[in-house]
């Protein structure tokens, strides 16, 4: 099999994607596991966010673990978002992400298909 399905998140390596601040992303699943999707888990301090883009072709959804953000989709007004919140993104949408409060924002991002190649930066452990 090469290597094992089972592992822990503590022990894939982290990183920061571009245009983040003040996060930290793990990812999950990869595109190596089918190539149709790739999962994140992402933590991202008090005071850092996402600024403003878009992805050309890639379907993301965010469901929020823990913490608040202000979340903004195209031009609509931006939305408090908490602990079970489900934010679908579809493909050329531009949005951002504010973390709100003392406590870091905690989710779980699915891309579909995969991200393409990236400037992520790798961060500590």
């Amino acid at each position: 099999m090469g290597r094992s399905f089972i592992e822990h998140a503590d022990d894939l390596p982290a990183y920061a994607p571009p245009g983040h601040s003040e996060t930290r992303n793990v990812r999950l699943v990869d595109k190596d596991f089918c190539g149709r999707f790739e999962m994140i888990l992402g933590e991202i301090a008090p005071g850092g966010g996402a600024d403003r883009h878009s992805h050309a072709a890639e379907h993301q959804v965010v469901y929020v673990l823990d913490g608040a953000a202000e979340i903004r989709l195209g031009d609509a007004p931006a939305e408090d978002c908490g602990p079970g919140s489900v934010i679908r993104i579809p493909p050329g949408v531009e949005h951002e992400v504010t973390v709100k409060g003392d406590t870091p924002l905690k989710l779980i991002v699915v891309y579909s298909p995969p991200l393409p190649p990236r400037d992520d930066r790798p961060t500590e452990t």
